[in-house]
């Protein structure tokens, strides 16, 4: 891990591409390397992150004209603000990721993550990690008895594929309560054990029909269900016994799979 040294050399060069293009720029008070690199945890996969602060009276006509001093300093093939209107992300002509955070009279710092958010599909964010472990094994019995058989009866493969991600992040949730831990950050390896990450990888795979979805989804709900029920009267949790019963009876009535003995 380390700054500027560890990542491609050609952001060297685009860094002082930034900085020359900039100087003469009244509105810029400074141009700072933010993210990773300044951090000193970047590793040679790691892209640039670039701070410019403006002034802050000016702030609004520099951040307008962006377009304009970008296409000035480099050429890119892609650049939007889809995150935050203050945050560009481009891909220059050369390949390289950049992404430019502007600043209002000083820099900016994201604070880091403080709440867990629990699946791709929650509206809802949570500081205890009980709390978001109640919420994620709560919504993985809903989706067993509900959306997973409903899917699976319509053929419909392509969408059910597309919830994947939130079954994961539902069993992520578990294994940051298995550990305590705080949401994770950018880097998720860290804050997995190797043993987490090694179940996850036994997973069935997934892929577009009807019998490799109902192994993974079965599957992903037993792991998560056999992980989260001995952390239930740690936390002070009661199992939902009557949700966990009527996904289960959903599941043979409709599928004929007897999932009793581990889901409730």
């Amino acid at each position: 891990m380390g700054g500027l040294e560890v990542i491609d050399p050609r952001y060297g060069a685009l860094l002082e591409r930034f900085v020359v293009g900039l100087d003469g720029d009244e509105r810029v008070l400074s141009v700072v390397v933010s993210g990773s690199v300044a951090a000193g945890t970047a590793d040679e996969w790691s892209d640039l992150d670039i701070q410019i602060v403006a002034d802050a009276e000016r702030y609004d006509e520099f951040l307008g004209d962006w377009p304009a001093w970008l296409a000035a300093i480099e050429p890119t093939v892609f650049a939007r603000t889809p995150v935050a209107p203050f945050i560009i992300n481009v891909v220059t002509a050369d390949g390289l990721t950049l992404d430019i955070l502007v600043g209002k009279g000083q820099a900016f710092e994201f604070p880091e993550a403080s709440e867990y958010v629990v699946g791709m599909l929650s509206g809802v964010r949570f500081t205890d990690v009980s709390l978001a472990l109640e919420y994620a094994v709560a919504e993985q019995l809903r989706g067993m008895a509900g959306p997973f058989i409903s899917l699976v009866q319509r053929e419909e493969h392509l969408r059910h594929m597309a919830g994947v991600p939130h079954l994961l992040g539902l069993l992520t949730t578990v294994f940051l309560a298995e550990l305590d831990a705080p949401p994770p950050g950018k880097h998720w390896n860290r804050s997995f054990t190797d043993e987490q990450l090694a179940a996850v990888a036994a997973l069935p795979a997934v892929r577009a029909t009807r019998e490799d979805l109902i192994a993974f989804g079965l599957g992903v709900n037993e792991l998560l269900v056999s992980r989260a029920r001995p952390l239930y009267p740690g936390f002070g949790l009661e199992w939902p016994h009557d949700l966990a019963r009527v996904a289960a009876d959903r599941v043979r009535d409709v599928l004929g799979i007897e999932t009793g003995e581990w889901l409730y």
